[in-house]
């Protein structure tokens, strides 16, 4: 044979088998070999829907996340979008595709099939069935596969304790309804969750997805449980600027009610109007956490602890104008005078002396420069042990020593909070 000849060949052998692959596709489907199929399965060979197409079955279900609607701290609910797909086998729906025209598989509704009862266990919705008039695909060899979509609300135990640098477990509980493991058992189709189709949320942010399988023991019954867990972390973002910023700040303002000069009255209107601020922001914040004692948020800790130190600036600054109006002819209890003048005491070392003991020593020696004073006169013995300070005197010290002491408490209140939240990160 020539090699033109032969070229004839293969080209006319390739033409064939091209040929029949056409013929095979314009032969695939059919609307009377799809009903040939339908009568096999569901009329002759009288199926029947109650009769497990095994014992036991083995059900195959997978979790397709689209994507997470919210995440509620205060009701502690996760609601999510996707949808469920499950599969098993079921030798009573086969046929022989060469006998009805290549044909591999067929759509049936899920009431004419034997199909596996299956419940969202957490869902804080009905708990029903999964499936509405769904259908379901056989194929040729009696595989069913089954779509479930679903939107699901499930209940989510919410650890706040870090907020907003907290993270969340939730868990996706699917169980079998009604048929124990001897009878129907529940396994994964895939080794994790299908997030192919997942969006992004705005808050939250999925750092990982795990799966397990366990089992419900009911009177004396096994049933078996599939659990898809999904962990989210929280951007923290917007809870820094709308949140934790506007709190450190206005406990900060607290302290400087002592700066305000007693004379301006506007000591008392000043520190009420911080602590009703610190007040409101507790509450607003306290209304979006949950009602649970379970886990107690930090900043919720450092609100309230913030809120008790303005109580306690409150009170002393109502002390300090008390003292600041008593008539010239009261004179404050000796252990405040002792007090104040061991303070000063303990200050003469450094380079400037309080003008409260300069004053007061200048008062019993009035012929003494001033100027000669600050040389000649430093040293402790110059404070007489029986000086008294009027009581503006004493009232303008208490000011400044408060607010030394409640500008560390806030720093320091405040850098235990930092450091707590940081370490959650």
């Amino acid at each position: 044979m020539t090699s033109h000849a032969l070229w004839w060949t293969k080209r006319g052998v390739l033409f064939f088998f091209c040929f029949i692959d056409l013929l095979k596709l314009s032969t695939a489907y059919s609307v009377s070999d799809a009903n040939n199929i339908h009568n096999l399965l569901f009329n002759q060979s009288g199926y029947n829907t109650l009769v497990l197409p095994d014992y036991p079955v083995n059900v195959s279900v997978e979790y397709n996340l689209l994507t997470v609607n919210s995440l509620d701290l205060k009701s502690q609910t996760l609601s999510t979008s996707g949808w469920f797909t499950v599969v098993w086998n079921d030798s009573r729906l086969a046929w022989t595709t060469s006998s009805y025209g290549n044909i591999e598989h067929i759509y049936a509704t899920e009431d004419i099939v034997w199909h596996p009862e299956l419940i969202v266990q957490n869902s804080i919705t009905e708990l029903s069935n999964l499936g509405d008039d769904t259908t379901v695909r056989i194929q040729y060899d009696g595989e069913v596969r089954w779509e479930l979509p679903a939107v699901l609300s499930t209940s989510c135990d919410m650890d706040v304790t870090y907020f907003p640098y907290d993270s969340q477990t939730c868990d996706i509980e699917v169980a079998s309804w009604g048929f124990h493991t001897d009878a129907v058992k529940l396994i994964f189709l895939k080794t994790n969750l299908n997030l192919q189709d997942y969006r992004t949320n705005g808050e939250f942010d999925l750092v990982t997805t795990s799966q397990h399988s366990s089992e419900l023991i009911e009177d004396g019954l096994a049933y078996s449980e599939l659990l898809f867990r999904i962990v989210f972390e929280r951007l923290p973002g917007h809870y820094i600027m709308s949140v934790i910023f506007p709190v450190i700040i206005t406990a900060v303002l607290t302290s400087v009610t002592f700066i305000l000069p007693v004379e301006s009255g506007e000591k008392v209107g000043y520190i009420l109007t911080v602590l009703l601020a610190l007040a409101v922001l507790l509450t607003l914040f306290a209304d979006n956490m949950p009602t649970t004692s379970k886990h107690t948020s930090v900043l919720v800790v450092f609100l309230t602890v913030t809120l008790g130190l303005a109580s306690v600036v409150i009170i002393i600054t109502i002390l300090i104008i008390r003292l600041y109006h008593k008539p010239d002819h009261y004179i404050a209890p000796n252990w405040i005078h002792s007090l104040v003048r061991n303070f000063q005491k303990s200050r003469c070392s450094s380079a400037s002396i309080n003008h409260l003991d300069k004053s007061a020593v200048t008062e019993n020696n009035p012929a003494t420069d001033r100027s000669n004073w600050n040389e000649k006169n430093s040293n402790l013995d110059n404070i007489k042990p029986y000086t008294h300070y009027s009581n503006k005197e004493l009232a303008e010290f208490f000011d400044n020593f408060f607010f030394v002491v409640f500008t560390v408490l806030y720093i320091l209140v405040t850098l235990c909070f930092t450091i707590t939240l940081s370490a959650a990160e």
